[in-house]
């Protein structure tokens, strides 16, 4: 899918020198002294804020807060603190699918349908892995309540009004397996196969089989949003007011929705790494998915396995409301696990993640800088106009905005080669043989994309 999406930030400018040598275990004193500085803007009595954990080798280093849980009740946010996971959830729920696997009760590879019945025939058929990588072709299960005219926030949705509207579909975004294209519709489904093939509820299977023997003490699901939870963070949104609460309202979980600890997370990292859940658990839980074409994407089983400045990368993002997180690990930098857990919507914490790593590990090789030219801006105002996504059908725009060409409204610039950089996607622009129609094509993770 094409998205214009803002550069990252980054934040190593922040943190001035590094404060240990690459080989060097560092202090507290110095971790605390690099988080200090990431987090600068939460650290107040005012504010929501961040947790963050950092970890190497088995071994937890820091656990620190930053900002606070409750604006009203003066309560800080600390490592015993819970926030919500947003889809960093989805790694636990692909591992129940595992586990069943392991128990012999089903195959990555069976039809969904022989769980699911009520899912459509489409065709090709919507395999387990589908479900677990965004490669169905299923429609966003929050778009299609939201054109209904209750977007979440709006009424309480339930596990079984999502499930309906997904299956209620009569066709896909594309075919099965062709593309990648991120979507919870999967992962909600998924949650419904685990019930039905182990025989019991999908809280308890995952409490059972992953939580307790773990022991994760202090993670559950938001199976029922309105259950108080001690400790639980409260969410929030920056408004021109002011600070506003932002709490999920529904009952709908698997794809996110999960309540838990920076150090449970810490703890759940190490797990993987020593696989004690199994090898073939673990393992599969970070083969990457292949598409139909036999393209390798970067996304596993509700992990995304990449590189970040050259070193391997074990990672998921999450954010629901006003929760915004980031799980990694780095496993050629000593197994070097980093959990960051915010309660401000849109606070960025993958970018503060990549500080740390940044700070603590600044022989990693920087991107190399795009070869960018001047922009012919009176040449590329021939491209403004309306664009349809020929995968997700939703509309984009390029208009002309202070003088300059800009896609969803950020700015197009051009790159030596011919080619156009917008945010962080390279894009290439090209006109049909009936010289009307225009076509934009945006180099992802899965190839080309069209708009």
């Amino acid at each position: 899918m094409v998205r214009a999406v803002s550069a990252p930030v980054l934040l190593l400018a922040l943190l001035g020198a590094p404060v240990t040598a690459p080989a060097q275990q560092p202090t507290t004193a110095q971790l605390i002294a690099i988080t200090d500085k990431v987090f600068a803007p939460w650290n107040s009595t005012h504010t929501p804020g961040c947790g963050v954990g950092i970890a190497r080798g088995g071994t937890t280093l820091l656990e620190r807060g930053y900002g606070m849980a409750n604006l009203t009740g003066g309560r800080p946010i600390m490592p015993s603190t819970i926030l919500e996971s947003g889809s960093v959830a989805k790694q636990f729920t692909a591992t129940a699918v595992m586990l069943l696997v392991a128990d012999g009760k089903l195959r990555l590879d069976d039809d969904a349908r022989q769980y699911l019945p009520e899912l459509r025939s489409y065709g090709r058929a919507i395999t387990v892995r589908h479900l677990l990588t965004h490669t169905t072709g299923l429609r966003e299960w929050s778009n299609l309540v939201a054109w209904q005219g209750w977007p979440r926030g709006t009424r309480v949705h339930t596990q079984s009004d999502a499930f309906k509207i997904i299956t209620d579909q009569q066709a896909l975004n594309y075919p099965v397996g062709d593309h990648y294209s991120y979507t919870n519709s999967g992962f909600l489904l998924t949650r419904t196969l685990v019930e039905r093939v182990s025989g019991m509820d999908f809280e308890s299977f995952t409490s059972t089989r992953i939580f307790q023997p773990l022991g994760l003490a202090n993670t559950s699901w938001r199976g029922d949003y309105t259950r108080v939870v001690a400790g639980l963070a409260q969410a929030y949104r920056r408004a021109p007011d002011g600070w506003h609460i932002d709490m999920p309202n529904d009952n709908v979980i698997g794809a996110g929705g999960l309540w838990t600890t920076i150090g449970d997370w810490l703890k759940w990292n190490e797990h993987l790494t020593r696989k004690t859940l199994g090898s073939a658990v673990v393992d599969s839980l970070t083969r990457r998915m292949r598409l139909t074409d036999g393209t390798e994407i970067a996304y596993a089983l509700g992990l995304m396995v990449t590189r970040y400045r050259g070193t391997p990368q074990i990672a998921h993002s999450g954010s629901t409301n006003g929760y915004s997180t980031y799980l990694a690990r780095f496993p050629e930098l000593g197994n070097l696990s980093i959990a960051v857990m915010c309660n401000a919507a849109g606070a960025p914490a993958t970018n503060y993640t990549y500080a740390i790593v940044d700070a603590l590990h600044p022989e990693l090789a920087r991107p190399a800088a795009r070869d960018t030219v001047a922009t012919d801006h009176d040449a590329l105002r021939a491209w403004r106009g309306l664009y349809e996504d020929g995968r997700w059908h939703t509309m984009s725009v390029i208009d002309t905005a202070s003088g300059t060409v800009r896609f969803n409204g950020t700015p197009i610039r051009t790159l030596r080669d011919g080619t156009y950089l917008i945010g962080g996607q390279v894009a290439r622009l090209t006109v049909g043989t009936d010289g009307r129609t225009r076509t934009m094509r945006t180099t992802t993770s899965d190839g080309d994309s069209v708009v």
